[in-house]
């Protein structure tokens, strides 16, 4: 009895042992199966895109399949050709646009030199003039003084007269800094005229008044030549 009961638990347990293993070897095995699945569709895909990029190859030079040699060597000068010929395209292109990048440069520059030469020209025009007007204006104020100096000489205001001239004296003197040597010359010329006006206005006042006259005039000329 004790044996029957030994060997049906036995059996149970087989049983039992078979129903649990058997789930865990199957899904072993396919494990297995799946992972050589898995490789093998990789490497069709592989394939398939080896064998696409090759029709795809051919398309583009014109080789059809199962071409020989010569077709092959043929289609592919034609490409090498066509590759050279769009090489020089694009440098004669890149050429092109450099030379007119260059000719633009020089253009530009040319443009910026010219018009940096005429507004010179220009500053040094437009300085010259207000040179020129300062010094008439100057002139003017000198011949306004010879005209009071002469007005004094005539009411015999002599210390009036005198002090004038020395005020006359030192403002040609300071505008001597600022002029050309050819004004230079006038302007002494004019200081030594008002020089022997002043020594002349105590012992000789018509003479003193003639130079003054004389200087006047002078004067005049003197402005129209700085």
């Amino acid at each position: 009895m004790k044996t029957v009961i030994i060997g049906l638990v036995l059996v149970v347990g087989l049983g039992a042992a078979g129903y649990f293993a058997v789930p865990f070897l199957i899904e072993q095995k396919t494990e297995e199966l799946r992972a050589e699945v898995k490789d093998l569709k990789q490497r069709l895909e592989s394939a398939e895109v080896f064998i696409k990029g090759e029709q795809e190859a051919r398309k583009n030079v014109r080789i059809e399949p199962g071409a020989d040699a010569a077709t092959i060597t043929r289609a592919v000068n034609a490409l090498a050709s066509k590759v050279t010929k769009l090489e020089s395209s694009v440098r004669a292109d890149l050429s092109a646009a450099d030379a007119v990048v260059k000719e633009q440069k020089s253009d530009t520059a040319a443009a910026l030199k010219k018009q940096a030469e005429a507004l010179e020209k220009e500053s040094v025009a437009v300085r010259t003039q207000i040179r020129e007007a300062i010094f008439k204006t100057r002139m003017s104020e000198v011949r306004g003084r010879l005209l009071k100096v002469k007005t004094d000489l005539l009411a015999k205001n002599i210390g009036t007269a005198d002090a004038e001239v020395g005020v006359l004296v030192e403002s040609l003197e300071k505008m001597k800094e600022s002029m050309l040597p050819e004004a230079k010359k006038s302007l002494d010329a004019a200081q030594a005229s008002l020089r022997k006006a002043r020594g002349e206005m105590t012992t000789d006042l018509p003479s003193a008044m003639k130079r003054v006259d004389l200087l006047w005039h002078e004067i005049g000329k003197i402005s129209n030549a700085p």
